[in-house]
């Protein structure tokens, strides 16, 4: 049992909060938020899709099916994925355990956050064009690629790469980018698209001088 209660969390999604493991802060806990599990136990049982045997803990069984996904399409994970520990228990609810990606020595920043601080620069561009050729040609359905999913870290090799960290999984009823190869590439080239225009404009922005008025 992983003791969270008193612990404060790093990270807050629409779903999940996410904590350092308290013996081992190369680890990192999500478990679903009070809030999540009010809104899903709100809805008719009927709705909940073929999911619905995993309650609240669907966003977990799609993580792990992407991950299996990858491995029976590659045979290996990829240093462009988190890294799945696996499912463990906390005092706080059912929790998913992951690496902790990092960058020079502190935990990686999110895209979201190198935006906001305007410290998102060109070199950071090719790392994201490599990502979307990985990502293209994976098997990985991605509902949320924006950039409060992606990280910038250097954990593996000390090289800077893109990590995707949340935001993946089939959550469609009918898992139709499940079904079809073309369709899911078709999906995660036009999400790429938009987040490379923006990111693109981020940078440009971030370059420009600011004049005090």
């Amino acid at each position: 049992m992983i003791h969270l209660a008193d612990s404060v969390p790093v990270a807050s999604g629409n779903n999940s909060a996410v904590y350092r493991h308290p013996d081992d802060a190369s680890i990192l806990v999500k478990v679903v938020r009070p809030e999540a599990l009010k809104r899903y136990e709100a809805r008719w049982a009927f709705l909940r899709g073929r999911r619905r045997r995993f309650s609240h803990l669907k966003n977990f069984i799609r993580v792990l099916e992407e991950q299996v996904a990858l491995y029976a399409a590659e045979g290996r994970s990829s240093r462009h994925l988190e890294e799945v520990i696996g499912l463990t228990d906390t005092d706080v609810g059912p929790g998913l355990a992951v690496r902790c990606e990092t960058f020079k020595g502190e935990m990686a920043p999110t895209l979201a956050s190198l935006v906001k601080s305007r410290q998102l620069d060109e070199s950071v561009l090719p790392l994201l064009e490599e990502f979307y050729g990985w990502l293209e040609r994976s098997p990985i359905v991605a509902n949320d690629l924006g950039i409060d999913n992606l990280v910038l870290s250097d954990r593996l090799t000390g090289r800077p790469r893109i990590v995707l960290i949340d935001g993946y999984g089939e959550n469609a009823a009918i898992p139709l980018k499940s079904w079809s190869q073309s369709l899911n590439r078709f999906d995660k080239r036009q999400k790429a698209d938009k987040l490379r225009s923006r990111l693109k404009a981020a940078v440009l922005s971030a370059e420009m001088p600011s004049f005090s008025p």
